[in-house]
């Protein structure tokens, strides 16, 4: 599946394809919202999700692996994958 073919689907279509084909990467928190990072293909997903009201709040799609991901990056320990 491409970015854009996602982007295509309809809000419940993303979920069912995230749940089905998305691999969870990475998570960061602030106080009000926890983002979730997933990969599907060649492509990401972050979920902005409302700690306190419990509900997902947006949806960002990227291809790139630049500047999105650097957040997620700065908290992987590598020395786990040594």
């Amino acid at each position: 599946m491409t970015l854009y073919q996602f982007n295509f689907l309809d809000e419940l279509e993303q979920s069912e394809v995230l749940w089905d084909k998305g691999v969870m990467i990475g998570d960061l928190e602030d106080k009000v919202y926890k983002y979730i990072l997933y990969q599907i293909d060649s492509f990401y997903v972050e979920l902005k999700y409302h700690k306190e009201n419990n509900v997902i709040q947006g949806m960002k799609t990227f291809a790139s692996t630049d500047a999105p991901l650097k957040p997620y990056l700065d908290k992987l320990d590598l020395d786990k994958l040594l």
